[in-house]
């Protein structure tokens, strides 16, 4: 009877500290997945500052959350989130679905560059990011562009492709985003700035992420997400209507119709496509 005590006393305290190590270890592990699920959704590098989770109350805050740009544009960040503040339904914790009650997305920071060599970095986001989850591209269809710290990451992510965990959101907010553009590597026009506007993005709101599917995997969420906020940074008719009007009016003023036309490259065509010419 003693040893079965004792035996038993070891199995609970086994218990014990395995649970303790698992919930003073959670937020660390997802600060890893976000950082291994980003990196691959969007195919650069995508960091996290910290993340801290109280699951009893259903809540989580991410912040420090940045992605990086594509190769060919500056080592500045493309995107950097302000606080990322999730609530979560508890009681879905153990289904499939898990049902995230909201998210909100504030104060993101975009930054949108014009290469000479390779367009707009945005563009190279939006491919990669539609090309997340196929496995093998038509041969001649455009590539994902990836830094070499991302295919590191991405590699990393292989075992989570065949999870079937799936969330459900009910609403997703991003608010209070800027977007500055950025028209790097046009010393030959005179009168581009470096920096050549700043501009608000109209706030997002999404609802019912994956629900009519029965649940979305973090993959189909980080698509969804990421395209939304880069679409609403680059959405411009060339008119005051566009959310990057402004931005486009100042480019206007800066650069002449006659030397837009003139732009060589994959920087004239990204400029003269966010100008609608």
């Amino acid at each position: 009877m003693r040893k079965l005590i004792i035996g038993a006393s070891v199995l609970l305290a086994v218990i014990v500290g395995g649970l303790f190590y698992l919930f003073s270890s959670i937020d660390g592990i997802v600060k890893t997945v976000i950082e291994r699920v980003g990196t691959q959704v969007t195919g650069v590098k995508v960091s996290v500052g910290s993340v801290a989770i109280r699951l009893s109350e259903g809540k989580a805050a991410i912040k420090g959350l940045t992605i990086a740009n594509p190769p060919g544009f500056s080592a500045n960040p493309a995107i950097k989130f302000g606080e990322v503040a999730v609530t979560l339904d508890t009681g879905t914790l153990n289904r499939n679905p898990i049902v995230i009650s909201e998210i909100l997305v504030a104060t993101p920071a975009v930054a949108l560059e014009v290469s000479p060599t390779s367009g707009s970095n945005l563009d190279v986001l939006r491919r990669n990011i539609a090309g997340a989850d196929q496995a093998k591209p038509a041969a001649g269809a455009d590539q994902p562009v990836q830094s070499e710290a991302a295919k590191t990451e991405a590699a990393k992510t292989e075992p989570a492709k065949g999870s079937d965990r799936k969330v459900v959101i009910d609403r997703l907010a991003i608010t209070g985003g800027e977007v500055d553009l950025a028209l790097g590597g046009l010393p030959s026009v005179p009168g581009a700035p470096t920096t050549a506007a700043n501009a608000k993005i109209a706030d997002i709101v999404l609802t019912d992420i994956g629900r009519a599917e029965g649940g979305a995997t973090a993959v189909q969420v980080g698509q969804k997400v990421l395209d939304a906020l880069i679409g609403g940074a680059i959405k411009s008719s060339g008119n005051s209507d566009g959310l990057l009007g402004d931005i486009g009016e100042k480019i206007k003023e800066a650069i002449p119709a006659e030397k837009l036309k003139a732009l060589p490259g994959q920087a004239g065509e990204a400029l003269k496509g966010l100008l609608g010419k």
